[in-house]
């Protein structure tokens, strides 16, 4: 199988597991995060790395962005099991896609900065979440950060491949 089909393969896959866990959340905490730590360990070690590398930015960022009084999650002060469970399944697919170097990395950066945001504003109209004060500012916060997230998670990925 080529890299660009095993890309978007892996892309659709994802895209499958968030509606699922952004629709049911905390009801099937236990497969999300049984899902993601499959997949975690599926991968090479050394691409294992940095996916937990990316997973725990992605959690950080996400605590950056609540703290800030950006967003919100559902029944949760910070960051629910539901999104770290998702951040690890990102993180997982990401590193793959990444790794395969069918997409060129500005493309790779221009997905995270606008898809990353869209998913967080389809969270909301599904009710995972909320924002707090201007939805433009909040979507350019985080825009800001995916694009950061991915260029750097790019470089780090195609830097220590053998």
């Amino acid at each position: 199988m080529n890299n660009l089909l095993r890309t978007g393969l892996a892309a659709i896959a994802f895209d499958i597991y968030w509606t699922l866990v952004v629709l049911f959340r905390e009801r099937g905490i236990l497969l999300w995060l049984g899902m993601a730590l499959v997949v975690y360990f599926m991968l090479p070690p050394g691409t294992r790395r940095h996916a937990l590398i990316i997973a725990l930015v992605g959690c950080g960022l996400d605590t950056f962005h609540v703290l800030a009084g950006r967003i919100a999650f559902q029944g949760s002060t910070l960051v629910p099991l539901w999104m770290v469970a998702l951040w690890l399944m990102f993180s997982c697919v990401w590193s793959v896609i990444a790794r395969s170097q069918a997409i060129p990395p500005w493309l790779l950066v221009l997905f995270a900065a606008t898809g990353g945001p869209l998913a967080y504003l389809l969270g909301a109209y599904l009710g995972a979440m909320n924002f707090h004060g201007s939805v433009w500012q909040a979507l350019a916060w985080l825009s800001t950060g995916w694009a950061c997230l991915a260029l750097l998670s790019c470089g780090l990925l195609r830097r220590s491949q053998p």
